[in-house]
C-alpha cells in the first residue's frame, strides 16, 4: 500500500513539475538551452515536436535528479515508486500534449484540454501553462476563460478545419479560425521571432514586403 500511495503522490506532483519546467525552462529561457529551443520551435511551427530520444534524455534526466532525493527521504523501494509515478505521468503528459494537435477530443476534459491548450499557443503563451491541469495556473495567477479561440488557418490542428479551411460544425462554439491555410518564407519567420519572444502568432499571413525588421529573440526583453 505504502509504494502504491508513493507512486500516486509522484503522479500528482508532475503537475507542479510540468508547470515550473514549462514556465521557467521553457518559455522564460526564450530559446536558452535546449529544452527552451525545442519548445519554442514547437510554437513556431506546431507540426514539430521533438523527437522521441529528446523525449527520452528528458525522463532520464529528472529520474537521475529526483530518485536519489526521494532516496535520502525514504526507502529505496518507496522513492522507487514515487519516480516511477512521475515518470509515466510524464510519458502520459507527452500523449496528451500530442493528441491536443494530431486528434479530436472525446469527452469534456478533451475539450478542455485542447481549448485551453490552443489559447496558450495562439492566444497567450505565458498563460494556461499546465497542459493536463488548470490546478497551477489558477494557484499562480495564470489561467485564462479560453472563451472562443482564434487560431491561424496555418497553425490549426489537423482535426479543426474542413476541407473548405473552415472550422468544423462540431467545433464552432469553441473556436473560429482566421488567415490564409498557406503560409510564407517571411511568415514562417516571422512566427519563429514571434515564438522565441513569446508573443502570439498573428492570424494574418505576410508577405515579404510586409515583415519589417525585428530583434533578434535573446535581445528582447520584457
Amino acid at each position: 500500500m505504502r509504494r502504491l500511495i508513493a507512486a500516486a503522490l509522484g503522479a500528482a506532483s508532475w503537475s507542479a513539475a510540468e508547470y515550473g519546467l514549462h514556465r521557467f525552462a521553457m518559455h522564460e529561457m526564450r530559446g536558452r538551452g535546449l529544452a527552451s529551443k525545442e519548445h519554442l520551435r514547437h510554437h513556431a511551427d506546431v507540426t514539430y515536436f521533438s523527437p522521441t530520444s529528446k523525449k527520452l534524455l528528458s525522463a532520464a534526466v529528472t529520474t537521475a535528479v529526483v530518485l536519489p532525493v526521494a532516496t535520502a527521504l525514504t526507502d529505496r523501494w518507496t522513492a522507487r515508486s514515487y519516480t516511477g509515478g512521475m515518470i509515466t505521468m510524464y510519458f502520459t503528459y507527452e500523449v496528451i500534449h500530442r493528441r491536443a494537435h494530431t486528434h479530436p477530443p472525446r469527452n469534456a476534459y478533451g475539450r478542455w484540454v485542447r481549448r485551453s491548450h490552443l489559447h496558450h499557443h495562439f492566444g497567450a503563451p505565458m498563460r494556461n501553462i499546465g497542459v493536463t491541469s488548470p490546478v497551477w495556473d489558477r494557484a499562480l495567477g495564470t489561467y485564462d476563460d479560453p472563451g472562443v479561440v482564434t487560431v491561424p488557418r496555418r497553425m490549426a490542428p489537423v482535426w479543426l478545419l474542413d476541407a473548405d479551411g473552415e472550422v468544423r460544425p462540431e467545433y464552432a462554439a469553441d473556436y473560429v479560425a482566421r488567415g490564409a491555410i498557406r503560409s510564407t518564407d517571411a511568415q514562417r519567420e516571422a512566427d519563429r521571432r514571434d515564438a522565441f519572444s513569446n508573443v502570439a502568432p498573428p492570424a494574418e499571413v505576410l508577405d515579404a514586403a510586409a515583415v519589417a525588421p525585428r530583434p533578434a529573440p535573446d535581445a528582447v526583453t520584457r
